[in-house]
């Protein structure tokens, strides 16, 4: 930053009285990285506090009921799916749950494999592997069944 002050340097600092992060500034404010942390070195501004991960958002936006299950109290589209902001994304809920669950992303959509729509815990997940593999499984037993003579 050059030795006058910055155009938007009262808005920076009522920014960074707020806490916000040097990141969300840049982003708000449309100014350079480098202006935003001269501004907070200068002015004694103690460093934001990290982002969340998606795992703690989840776990921050999340309450255990009966059961095991989980309801979403966090953010939620127009259409109610529940939502997750992270750095500048929007991310549906439960591709993240199932992800926790799994270690691995989902194939194709993420339903409660529980018999409540709204739940979000992670062990209730399924994505459409898991459905197909739970479709198939009868059929494979009863024929394996019907090799044994016990049909």
């Amino acid at each position: 930053m050059a030795t006058g002050a910055h155009p938007k340097e009262a808005e920076i600092l009522q920014c960074l009285a707020a806490g916000l992060s040097n990141r969300a500034i840049t982003e708000r404010l449309n100014v350079g990285a480098a202006t935003v942390a001269e501004l907070r070195a200068k002015h004694r501004f103690p460093a934001a506090r990290p982002a969340l991960t998606v795992q703690q958002k989840f776990v921050l936006y999340t309450r255990e009921t009966d059961g095991g299950h989980m309801v979403w109290i966090g953010e939620r589209a127009q259409d109610c799916t529940p939502i997750l902001s992270h750095r500048g994304r929007k991310l549906s809920v439960r591709p993240v749950a199932f992800e926790i669950e799994h270690g691995r992303r989902p194939t194709g959509y993420v339903k409660p494999a529980c018999r409540h729509p709204w739940c979000v815990a992670p062990a209730c997940q399924s994505d459409a592997a898991d459905r197909a593999l739970s479709r198939e499984i009868p059929g494979q037993l009863d024929a394996a069944a019907a090799l044994l003579g016990e049909n």
